[in-house]
């Protein structure tokens, strides 16, 4: 059977859809859990959403390993199974319980988002890589807005938090079953002696730009897990237009990097415009301005432009020079472990902030505020190092 590239994309595009709406409906749906369950204190309760993020640590360490030794087709479905343990959340009735389903559930999707780089590289020729890149970035996005902007209508639909779950879950159970049939190895896969020895994470830490690539990355990724987890509750009602935005963020984002030869003139521009809108979504907080439509403007703008550089960021990483398929999965392995490393302790401590002041949230979002100003900083470290073969390659086609 001859493989379709676009239907390879088309289902690790979907499979992280919904698994953005698993992990987003379960941070949405805290407050009736924690009720359910008897867990009291908000500090505990961010550990149903930091039970992905956690297992993200887990994963994306040792997801190049994964996919070295059973190549993309038996890698993916791995991480497509363990996504589907999801539909045992409505089934589980003990707090420890539902935070290991959370865990395994986290855990593949941590090997899927690892798997998107290698994947495109394989697939895909260097000029259609920053469209399907861009697409990638924002299959989360695409899930969390379905479940902030649809929930109530899916609750209209199935009445409660665990039948909502459940059916996102079967979504990934029949993905699952569509990569079963219809996956495949990318060709160069088939054969790795002519690529040369395995690049290894020792390698990878050794290199400069993948601890640089990680840190721009991960106060943004802190912030944005930190918002789903806490804004709504905090009374920031207008925390869901970041994710909306961040629709319109990534389609600008895919053209300019489609236009653009030299990227971190774009990343250096949008970390200093996502850090003065992060600012100005906390506005209200701090009692800077009564004004609601300053935080709903800062909430449209933070979103744009968190989401309006990423594509531009996957794709340096991509462009460095030498890089391979094997390569790229030990880079976004590192990338996505030690972004998120910070991902993990930065929701509990934002929950213990507030906790230790009697619930009020103004200490935190100066916290989650400081997080955010990591890509700018990262991207300001970086230098241009693009190949001009890659460089010309991304041109033509």
């Amino acid at each position: 059977m001859r493989t379709n590239k676009y239907l390879i994309e088309a289902l690790l595009f979907s499979s992280y859809v919904l698994f953005g709406m698993s992990w987003a409906g379960g941070s949405a749906f805290i407050p009736q859990i924690m009720r359910e369950l008897g867990v009291h204190d908000l500090a505990a309760g961010s550990h149903i959403s930091n039970a992905v993020a956690a297992a993200k640590l887990l994963g994306t360490f040792v997801a190049a390993g994964i996919l070295s030794r059973l190549l993309a087709k038996k890698a993916v479905a791995l991480a497509m199974a363990l996504m589907a343990l999801g539909a045992l959340t409505p089934f589980v009735h003990s707090y420890p319980w539902l935070l290991l389903v959370r865990f395994l559930m986290g855990l593949g999707g941590a090997l899927v988002i690892v798997y998107f780089s290698p994947v495109v590289m394989q697939w895909f020729a260097p000029s259609e890589r920053p469209f399907v890149n861009g697409l990638n970035s924002v299959a989360f996005n695409i899930g969390a807005a379905a479940i902030l902007f649809g929930l109530p209508a899916m609750l209209g639909w199935f009445h409660d938090w665990q039948t909502t779950l459940l059916a996102v879950s079967l979504g990934s159970v029949l993905c699952l079953a569509l990569w079963l049939v219809f996956g495949a190895d990318g060709a160069a896969e088939a054969k790795p002696a002519d690529s040369g020895p395995r690049h290894t994470l020792g390698q990878g830490l050794k290199e400069r730009f993948n601890w640089l690539l990680a840190f721009t990355y991960s106060g943004t990724l802190s912030f944005y897990v930190i918002l789903f987890s806490f804004y709504q509750n905090a009374g920031i009602q207008q925390a869901k237009y970041v994710v909306l935005a961040g629709l319109a963020g990534t389609v600008a984002g895919i053209w300019l990097a489609r236009r653009m030869t030299r990227r971190l003139t774009l990343l250096r521009l949008s970390g200093l415009l996502q850090l003065l809108a992060v600012i100005g979504l906390h506005a209200q907080v701090w009692g800077w301005s009564d004004d609601a439509g300053l935080v709903t403007a800062s909430a449209l703008a933070a979103g744009f432009f968190i989401f309006l550089p990423i594509t531009s960021l996957v794709t340096l990483a991509q462009e460095q020079p030498g890089m391979t398929p094997d390569k790229a999965a030990v880079t976004f392995s590192l990338f996505w472990f030690l972004s998120y490393l910070l991902a993990t302790v930065a929701p509990y401590l934002f929950g213990k902030l507030v906790d230790l002041r009697d619930g009020d949230y103004g200490l935190a979002m100066a916290f989650a505020t400081l997080l955010s100003s990591t890509f700018l900083l990262g991207s300001l470290l970086m230098r241009e190092t693009r190949e001009p073969a890659a460089r010309q390659a991304a041109q033509g086609a």
